[in-house]
């Protein structure tokens, strides 16, 4: 622990040098990772996830970003005061904390690795209160932030004795109400716990460095997208929130599209991997470009979406799901099933501008007796993190019939055609295709309105497409027919308008 004040010491004299520099706006940060608790299992995220916000942060402009790792209550509470010296020349002023974090009496606390907590009156003495951490921020000129990781399930809540009926101890952390000027982050909202994930970054960390990374983005709406995200990661089971507010002025992590490539660095995207030599002509796609006017509200029901989306199609050689993603990748990979390694899907030779870089191929084929069960999707963001996995579920029956309804709704133009061959014939051999996905075919001869049924073979779900043998796909009309009408009535008993065809 002496060498550890130590070096911390000597940080706080590069804090307190580093507040006087040239720049307009100073930031500084001060990033803890708390894995290795003495009296509880260690973390298997917290090191990794300070890394990498720390990495971020770098790359977002920040002059000073101080690590701290595993550090028990002396070494927070050196780090939060040579912290608060370097708070005092700074514009901005950032913590990061990752490890565990517990709520007793409605007082949050961060827990040292030296912390035993045997009772509930151990708190006051072994951890550090939230409170102490804004302390140490207050003296910035115009933003404080606090990042918590730390609502992870308290591992000390069950052994913890009891000493006072009136004084909580609570899963998660609680609400707060912090002074005008700063923002407090949960990784999970009040009483809920955070999820380490399976990736190397815990879901949130893997969101909050991608989304600061990106220039034009204000302060607030890091955090909200940050929350869409997490939400699409963990299936809704935790939610991110930001309690406090800031004055009129806008705040940036990254302000222009200029840092971008600083800030790609730093979270680990390099060249592209070696590999062989694209062909002479590759069909790319056009440039990223913010259009002139502002862009129109979005439609009600078309809000912006923050997962993949997954579009399943049947052919005569099996299923195809094509992924269709929030935002940019280089990777992107899959398996069908909760166990199982995942498989990648390879590259296109297709160069998406915006990465500059291939793009990774968006289709997955699967058997075409494939089973029910739930597609889980997880892909490499153009910064370089996994993201993921994403839970999307496969029902090939319920599939079959929004494929084959997307198809007929597609060709309505063709669903029926006349014919002169020994005498006039009505063909309606495209809705024999696509049979599955209709449980009523209406047809009308030189009236707008259809009056019969046309009965149609049964749906055979193993090969969905097959006419059978013995069916005549037509009508014999009269001679003298002019027009016909048609509408399906669909398996979820929804109809479709009615379409002419004239001869």
């Amino acid at each position: 622990m002496g060498r550890q004040l130590a070096r911390i010491a000597a940080l706080a004299l590069i804090l307190v040098a580093a507040g006087g520099g040239a720049r307009a706006e100073t930031r500084v940060a001060l990033v803890i990772g708390n894995a290795a608790y003495a009296a509880a299992p260690r973390l298997d995220n917290p090191a990794r996830d300070a890394a990498r916000v720390a990495g971020a942060l770098r790359a977002a402009g920040f002059r000073t970003v101080t690590t701290v790792r595993d550090a028990g209550r002396a070494d927070l509470i050196a780090a939060l005061n040579a912290f608060s010296e370097a708070a005092e020349r700074a514009d901005w002023a950032l913590v990061y904390f990752a490890g565990h974090g517990v709520e007793v009496g409605g007082t949050n606390y961060l827990v040292p690795v030296d912390a035993r907590l045997r009772s509930d009156r151990d708190i006051a003495d072994e951890a550090v209160p939230l409170d102490r951490v804004l302390q140490a921020l207050e003296p910035a000129r115009k933003l404080r932030l606090v990042i918590l990781d730390a609502c992870r399930d308290n591992p000390f809540l069950d052994a913890m004795r009891r000493t006072s009926p009136t004084r909580s101890v609570g899963r998660g952390l609680a609400r707060i109400e912090p002074e005008g000027g700063t923002l407090v982050a949960f990784a999970a909202k009040h009483g809920q716990t955070a999820l380490d994930g399976e990736g190397e970054n815990s879901p949130f960390v893997q969101a909050l460095t991608r989304r600061m990374a990106m220039p034009g983005l204000e302060i607030n709406k890091v955090f909200r997208l940050v929350r869409d995200d997490v939400l699409a990661a963990t299936g809704r089971r935790q939610e991110p929130f930001v309690y406090g507010s800031l004055p009129g002025e806008d705040f940036f992590f990254v302000g222009d599209a200029g840092v971008k490539p600083a800030a790609e660095a730093a979270l680990g995207l390099g060249a592209p991997p070696a590999g062989p030599a694209p062909p002479a002509q590759v069909a790319a796609l056009p440039p990223v470009r913010e259009p002139a006017a502002p862009r129109p509200a979005a439609p009600e029901g078309n809000a912006p979406v923050n997962a993949p989306l997954v579009g399943f199609s049947r052919s005569n050689a099996g299923w195809h799901a094509t992924v269709s993603l929030p935002e940019p990748a280089i990777a992107l990979a899959w398996r069908l099933g909760e166990a199982g390694a995942f498989q990648d899907t390879g590259l296109l030779d297709v160069i998406d501008q915006r990465t500059g870089r291939r793009m990774p191929n968006p289709s997955i084929a699967l058997d075409a007796d494939a089973k029910p069960g739930t597609l889980q999707l997880r892909y490499v963001d153009a910064a370089g993190a996994v993201v993921g996995p994403f839970p999307i579920a496969f029902d090939p029956r319920e599939a079959l019939l929004r494929d084959q309804r997307r198809t007929i709704e597609m060709v309505s133009g063709s669903w029926l055609s006349f014919r002169d061959f020994n005498g006039v014939l009505l063909y309606y051999t495209a809705l024999v295709s696509y049979r599955c996905a209709i449980r009523e075919l209406r047809i009308g001869l030189d009236r707008p309105e259809p009056d019969r049924v046309v009965p149609l073979p049964p749906c055979d779900e193993a090969n969905p497409f097959a006419i059978p043998g013995h069916l005549l796909p037509y009508l014999k009309v009269p001679a003298g027919t002019r027009s016909a009408s048609a509408q399906i009535v669909y398996r979820d008993g929804s109809v479709s308008p009615v379409k002419v065809f004239r001869r």
